[in-house]
């Protein structure tokens, strides 16, 4: 799909942060995985993921479709916008952010299904009886080299998605407060990351901290959020 027309792109980007929205709560879905000793795949997963119900990591599945449709319609309709501020001139962050969100609008279900697929796997082996070695030995080889691959790619788009969006605040293509940035892709990533830390340090539960698990789809969403504000603005302007 190529250039969106004004008329759609409000739906379009509604549509971009609704289903990476959501993609956040999927991932925190996908942050249930056991807590305590004794613990698989590299101390990634613990055996007490079979007291998790296996709804959460389908949800969260199904979940990632949607938010890779969402991102879909969101990105052509972000990128049909920078085109008309840029007015017709070259950019190489416009260019970046089309190499990057056409890379993302692959990878998001791509890592998101891995890590559903992957959970559910070790859920079913543990549910099974199999023990952690068992599971490092025939589980781990099996998981590493997709999850490897869908990590490079997501993180490469992720970068390159998150980069162009702070320069085009900054420039004011996506004419925006600059605040925005701090809830954009990877910015919102790294606050929640910290948050993450401090929770799991001063918290004696581990849910406060897992609330703060979507904070790489969150900062996407908020990005169609501030693209679908300056189109209102713009319309209401004229």
């Amino acid at each position: 799909m190529g250039y969106v027309s004004e008329n759609k792109r409000k739906a379009y980007l509604l549509a971009g942060f609704i289903g990476m929205f959501f993609c956040g709560i999927g991932d925190i879905l996908l942050s249930f995985r056991g807590e305590g000793e004794p613990y698989a795949i590299n101390g990634m997963m613990s055996m007490s993921i079979t007291e998790v119900p296996m709804l959460y990591y389908q949800l969260s599945f199904f979940i990632g479709i949607i938010a890779m449709i969402g991102y879909f319609l969101g990105s052509r309709a972000m990128l049909s916008y920078i085109t008309d501020r840029l007015d017709g001139k070259p950019s190489k962050l416009r260019k970046l952010f089309g190499f990057g969100s056409g890379m993302m609008s692959l990878g998001i279900f791509g890592i998101h299904s891995v890590c559903c697929m992957a959970i559910m796997g070790f859920k079913a082996a543990a549910d099974a009886g199999l023990s952690p070695e068992q599971i490092d030995k025939y589980f781990t080889p099996i998981l590493i080299m997709p999850f490897i691959i869908t990590t490079i790619w997501q993180t490469a788009a992720d970068l390159m998605v998150a980069i162009a969006y702070i320069g085009l605040v900054s420039k004011k293509v996506i004419d925006i407060s600059k605040a925005w940035i701090l809830c954009g892709p990877i910015v919102l990533y790294v606050i929640f990351g910290v948050i993450k830390t401090v929770l799991n340090a001063v918290c004696s539960s581990p849910l406060p901290a897992k609330m703060f698990s979507g904070g790489e789809t969150w900062g996407l969403s908020f990005m169609f959020l501030a693209v679908l504000i300056c189109i209102s603005k713009n319309k209401e302007k004229a």
